[in-house]
């Protein structure tokens, strides 16, 4: 299991974080923290979700729902590649004349105009 960081050690591993960034983050729900006996705690994803925020905002000057919405499409562009790489092994695993149908119908899909 991986340790939960509080407030202070995340403000502190985090590149350009600081405390007031961080509420505009948490009012924008781009981490969602976890209640804890110590308070609010952070996991991995949280602090990568921040760094990552925190470079947006520094290079494009976004405002912290615009970040949220950026953070939002790239949740989601990562699951469908996780769902892509799924069908890919499905088609992987038939056999071979099945899998050269269904690797020239998705081709022949792909590249047709509607």
């Amino acid at each position: 299991m991986t340790r939960s960081l509080t407030e202070a050690e995340l403000i502190e591993a985090v590149q350009n974080l600081t405390s007031e960034r961080l509420s505009r983050f948490l009012s924008a729900r781009i981490v969602i923290p976890r209640q804890s006996d110590q308070g609010l705690v952070y996991e991995r994803l949280d602090m990568a979700r921040l760094q990552l925020a925190c470079e947006l905002d520094d290079q494009y000057e976004m405002e912290p729902d615009a970040l949220s919405m950026v953070l939002s499409l790239i949740d989601q562009m990562h699951g469908l590649r996780a769902e892509l790489r799924e069908v890919l092994r499905a088609i992987d695993a038939q056999p071979d004349p099945v899998r050269s149908q269904l690797v020239e119908r998705i081709g022949t899909a792909r590249f047709r105009r509607s």
